[in-house]
């Protein structure tokens, strides 16, 4: 039978420093309570994610375009995979060359240290480092000897997991130690902005339509004149702002070519891409998710250290899946909901579905703008979220590895202040210019309302995301 999937888990997590270091870092994993603010649906509708965790969670202020942090790089406890491997016989010592992806610093530093006792993953034999004998970047050597006198060989592939200094002996001696190794992520704020724009008899002229306009405009920009046609102008252009803002936090990414509109903006990395790059993927066939295929996904969400409540975002073909391969094996009333501030009611506001497995509260949501026909009335061929899902905490904390005053829950929007003058609410700026304009700041009978904001997103603790799309 396969393992379970490890590949997003950075490795090696640890390095023998030879003498040490002079400060140990402590970093550690917390749940918090989810909070829900139901009313907040009333005005943006359960499909935006991002600025319904702007609400809920609340903006987090940078001051500057970017913004790092550290994590924890891998797991606590080492273990290494065997590259060229030997065979003992009698319970001889033998060498063998460390794999490739057990190495750190180019290549330079590994977690090998003598008198490390190693545990084969697939015998439980015990083996003991005797001496590192090579050291070239990426292929270090190291023999080791069976703690029994045993013919045992350890093929190439071949797992074997640290297991501190053990068996030390009367009189032992030190044993060089292991650093806990960090990793620095960083992401940018990034520019977004939208115009209305209207002439001076346009809002001006009657229409036949006196009503039918939906959504709201932002305040600050309301326009000069009293038509209806341009009043509704203003106010799509609001709604398609907050969309637009909503999928460049969800699906964007960093903009690293030249010759850019914008030339001096570096975007950002959005929800999908980072947890894409950084957390797990689990393949399934459309038509097949099933009781075992969620089993699969908390087998991987227990090696990670997910959060025990966690949203399920889906598009619309894997809701449907998720219904027919899983909701009609639980009985009527087998659905257990959240307690407390997570509440029914409050699931009910988000327009979820709450079911208990191995552990594990997944709130189903459907995720409408995965799909490109939702939002564009469209049809491609090939959709990349078709068939697509995220499980994402509710509401995990990770402790800034660096620096403990530092406490970061696992999805946060963050902006920067817009700079002074016109109208600020919820990081939006707002003015309006031109000589038609409330704001007549030039001859040209022309009104303009301008809209910006800085947003970027930070997913913290990525490995914790689980990515569940069709195979």
């Amino acid at each position: 039978m396969a393992g379970i999937p490890t590949s997003n888990i950075l490795q090696p997590g640890v390095i023998s420093v030879e003498g040490g270091v002079t400060r140990a870092l402590v970093s550690q994993l917390q749940l918090l309570t989810p909070q829900f603010y139901s009313k907040y649906t009333q005005k943006y509708g359960s499909e935006d994610f991002t600025w319904w965790l702007a609400t809920f969670a609340g903006m987090e202020v940078v001051k500057n375009q970017e913004f790092f942090w550290f994590e924890n790089r891998g797991k606590n406890q080492p273990a290494i995979t065997i590259a060229v491997g030997a065979t003992s016989t009698a319970g001889s010592t033998i060498s063998l060359t460390l794999a490739a992806g057990d190495h750190y610093n180019s290549g330079t530093q590994t977690p090998l240290r003598v008198k490390e006792t190693l545990r084969v993953a697939s015998t439980n034999t015990e083996w003991e480092i005797m001496a590192i004998t090579g050291t070239t970047a990426y292929a270090f050597t190291f023999t080791v000897r069976p703690k029994q006198i045993i013919t045992a060989t350890i093929a190439a592939g071949e797992i074997m997991i640290f297991g501190g200094y053990m068996d030390a002996g009367e009189r032992s001696d030190s044993i060089e130690p292991l650093v806990h190794l960090d990793e620095k992520y960083t992401n940018t704020v990034t520019e977004m902005r939208d115009t209305a724009t209207a002439t001076d008899l346009a809002e001006m002229t009657d229409v036949f339509y006196t009503s039918g306009v939906t959504g709201d405009e932002f305040a600050g920009g309301a326009q000069a004149g009293t038509s209806l046609f341009t009043y509704k102008s203003l106010v799509k252009t609001n709604t398609r702002f907050k969309n637009d803002v909503e999928f460049k936090l969800m699906r964007g990414n960093t903009v690293t070519n030249t010759g850019m509109n914008g030339t001096s903006s570096v975007g950002t990395q959005g929800f999908i891409p980072k947890v894409l790059a950084d957390g797990e993927t689990v393949g399934y066939t459309p038509g097949t998710l099933d009781i075992a295929k969620l089993h699969e996904i908390t087998r991987i969400m227990d090696v990670n250290g997910c959060a025990r409540q966690n949203m399920w975002l889906m598009d619309i073909y894997q809701s449907q899946n998720f219904s027919d391969g899983i909701f009609k094996e639980f009985p009527a009333g087998a659905f257990v909901w959240g307690e407390k501030a997570a509440s029914e009611e409050a699931a009910i506001a988000y327009g979820v579905k709450s079911f208990d497995i191995d552990g594990y509260r997944f709130q189903k949501k459907v995720y409408r703008p995965y799909n490109t026909e939702y939002y564009t009335g469209k049809t491609p061929t090939t959709d990349r979220f078709r068939n697509f899902g995220q499980i994402c905490p509710l509401s995990g904390e990770t402790v800034d590895a660096k620096n403990s005053a530092n406490v970061y829950k696992n999805i946060t929007v963050l902006t920067q202040t817009p700079v002074a003058g016109g109208t600020t609410g919820n990081g939006i700026r707002v003015w309006q210019h031109g000589g038609a304009s409330r704001n007549p700041t030039n001859g040209l009978m022309e009104d303009n309302v301008e809209m910006i904001t800085y947003r970027g997103i930070r997913v913290v603790a990525a490995n914790q995301f689980v990515n569940v799309q069709s195979a």
